[in-house]
């Protein structure tokens, strides 16, 4: 991921019962080895002076960069009847916006582009402003732009890369070899209408509430299969792990790794824990400032399906029957940063989920969580 002098970090544990004096039994790591191999940089990009357009078409070798600390960033949309319009994706909408920037400087020139839209090879037409996919009618097409608020590509970075500084990791290599920016999600507004997801065979809940940032893993495991990341059955599951701004880093440039005194061990083995909801994940990122914001920070993972050992114990609280286990750190794999802001006194420990508030060693660890909300 282009980090170095890293030291890789290993997952936090499960809620354990707390002791009377209010440290957390179980949650101690071991600071052994692992056996992850650090990820392999992403393959080149292929030579675009290759590729044929027809004449009148923009060639995608004259496309500009795309600059992701832009502060206005491109909103495409599409006409879907008369006055109804729907956004592309943000990935589309980038691609969408460095043709027109091309047509843009010499409209007398190429005014065309082929590109694929909402899953269609879609012909657009800068001068008509429409959108045709095959032989159906062109629809319309705009340009809008807009402005993120505090939670920008920007700012993450930047405290990204200070908080790796902080932890000792230097980060060498360009912003974009270690994120994709062009498939930022914003889901802080999203309303949850109920539909079903599955990936890999497992449901996948939507991080409503969050905001997300990809990391970039296109190209970098097996071996460039990107088989791992399909958006249907053949793909892997998708699950989160609540963690710090201290852990993160670690984890994305070293990966997971197993630590000691695991709760349900023996059940399940030892192994990463996740969770296939993020209402669960999120419970074990306490709050962090993070230049001025008090945020929490949870890892988007995709896990490998036949590797889920998920807590079957009667004995186990509800709350903890939500956790996956995954034996292996390399059946487990980070691909995307959610961070949602949150103020210390509104998050709930996962003690508190499983033991209650009413539990003395509970009680001290929330008087502790106050303590420091009041320094």
């Amino acid at each position: 991921m282009g980090c170095s002098q890293g030291s890789e970090v290993a997952a936090p544990q499960p809620a354990a019962a707390p002791t009377s004096s209010g440290a957390v039994a179980g949650s101690a790591s071991s600071q052994g080895p692992s056996s992850h191999v650090p990820r392999k940089p992403p393959p080149p990009e292929r030579d675009l002076n290759n590729i044929e357009v027809p004449e009148g078409f923009i060639h995608p070798r004259d496309l500009p960069r795309f600059e992701p600390f832009a502060e206005e960033q491109p909103d495409w949309e599409w006409e879907k009847e008369e006055g109804q319009w729907r956004s592309y994706p943000l990935q589309e909408s980038i691609e969408l916006d460095r043709y027109w920037k091309v047509f843009q400087k010499d409209q007398d020139a190429a005014s065309k582009a082929k590109l694929s839209l909402l899953k269609n090879s879609v012909v657009v037409d800068f001068v008509e402003m429409t959108a045709q996919a095959g032989d159906r009618q062109p629809r319309k097409i705009r340009r809008k732009l807009t402005q993120s608020d505090w939670l920008s590509n920007r700012f993450f970075f930047d405290a990204f890369s200070e908080t790796l500084q902080k932890a000792g990791i230097t980060v060498e290599t360009e912003p974009e070899q270690m994120f994709d920016f062009r498939f930022v999600q914003d889901f802080r507004q999203t309303k949850d209408d109920g539909r079903k997801m599955f990936r890999g065979g497992k449901e996948y809940h939507l991080p409503v509430g969050w905001k997300r940032f990809a990391v970039q893993v296109k190209g970098v495991y097996d071996d460039g299969d990107n088989g791992w990341l399909r958006e249907d059955e053949s793909g892997w599951a998708v699950a989160y792990h609540g963690t710090s701004k201290e852990g993160l880093g670690g984890i994305l440039c070293t990966g997971f790794r197993v630590g000691d005194r695991q709760k349900f061990a023996k059940e399940a083995g030892a192994g990463v824990y996740c969770t296939p909801t993020i209402q669960v994940a999120q419970h074990y990122s306490k709050p962090t400032l993070l230049r001025g914001h008090s945020v929490q920070i949870v890892l988007q993972l995709r896990v490998r399906p036949s590797a889920i050992n998920p807590i079957t114990d009667p004995k186990a609280h509800e709350f903890e029957r939500k956790y996956w286990v995954i034996n292996n750190p390399d059946d487990i794999r980070a691909y995307g940063v959610l961070i949602r802001e949150l103020p210390l006194r509104d998050y709930i420990l996962p003690e508190v989920m499983v033991y209650g508030r009413s539990h003395p060693g509970i009680r001290h660890l929330a008087a502790n969580l106050v303590a420091r909300q009041l320094k």
